[in-house]
């Protein structure tokens, strides 16, 4: 392993930012990153050596079912007709080692006028992800609405502008697709039509833009998981981007930030290239979500969250 970070020792600083949660002291989840493989500095054409990124999330009230449950995020995937290595890497990583639950935020395909050439890849790289709890998804706004039955035909449970629930005897986890193949398609009504979240009810907010923040603590949620911004895809050393289409800060690209909201916010660099096939001082990522009630307290003997 390549280290860990902990965090958050402060909160992120969004201007405009919602205001806090009132509910006494704002909850923050604390969280543990650790680069388990570190990605190359260059990727040319192929996202093979991409990095892996394991991240420990600890909620307060997390039920001991879900205690160690994971989640595997994948996001920007820009599928195009041909076939990259990367994509055996993956799979058999997830085959040997399936997570819970695998969710994408978004931009499955490259080409937005016509997504038609990518289907074949688009089918064996989904139908060859591995998990016990299936794969939940929101399209991007390189997808297109006529991308989403292909997906439910393949196994995919699109959850755009929908809440999926997640229910055992013992736990309940909730998954909140924000709709995203237009930032105009989050309006209040939409928002106003989430409930608010139940304690012991973990909530997982899936939104494509990263700056959609801006307008989801309504949603009282624990995390967001978002992408779009490919991490500035060539960026300079030491990984500034310097191209994000998002209105974040640049800091806010990639990574994870603690939201004055109480949320906490991953923002993944993506899975694959948009327009050219180059990757500079950012590679390609997968990150591996761990849910935990804290991270020092030794983790207790549960039944297998099943759904």
């Amino acid at each position: 392993m390549d280290g860990a970070r902990l965090g958050p020792a402060r909160t992120a600083q969004v201007d405009d930012a919602p205001p806090a949660r009132q509910t006494g002291a704002p909850r923050y989840p604390r969280y543990r990153l650790i680069r388990e493989r570190r990605g190359p500095w260059l990727q040319l054409f192929d996202v093979a050596g991409f990095e892996w990124n394991r991240l420990e999330v600890a909620i307060d009230d997390l039920p001991d079912a879900l205690v160690g449950l994971r989640i595997l995020h994948l996001s920007d995937l820009h599928l195009r007709s041909r076939w990259l290595a990367g994509y055996d890497t993956l799979i058999e990583r997830l085959r040997q080692s399936p997570p819970d639950l695998i969710v994408v935020s978004g931009d499955f395909v490259e080409h937005r006028a016509d997504h038609r050439a990518a289907l074949p890849t688009l089918r064996r790289l989904i139908t060859g992800l591995s998990s016990r709890l299936g794969t939940y998804a929101i399209l991007g706004n390189h997808d297109g609405d006529l991308l989403g039955p292909r997906l439910r035909d393949w196994g995919v449970r699109d959850v755009s502008g929908r809440t999926a629930r997640l229910e055992s005897p013992n736990a309940t986890l909730e998954i909140v697709g924000v709709p995203s193949v237009s930032r105009l398609d989050l309006d209040d009504a939409w928002l106003g039509s989430i409930g608010p979240r139940q304690p012991g009810v973990p909530r997982v907010v899936l939104s494509h833009y990263p700056d959609s923040i801006r307008r989801l603590a309504p949603l009282e949620c624990d995390l967001i998981l978002a992408g779009h911004t490919h991490g500035g895809q060539v960026c300079l050393p030491g990984g500034w981007p310097i191209i994000t289409h998002d209105k974040l800060p640049r800091r806010m690209s990639k990574g994870v930030h603690a939201l004055p909201s109480g949320a906490l916010l991953v923002v993944h660099r993506g899975f694959g290239f948009a327009d050219l096939p180059l990757r500079v001082f950012c590679p390609a990522e997968v990150i591996e979500i761990e849910l935990v009630h804290d991270l020092v307290s030794p983790r207790p003997e549960r039944e297998r969250f099943s759904s």
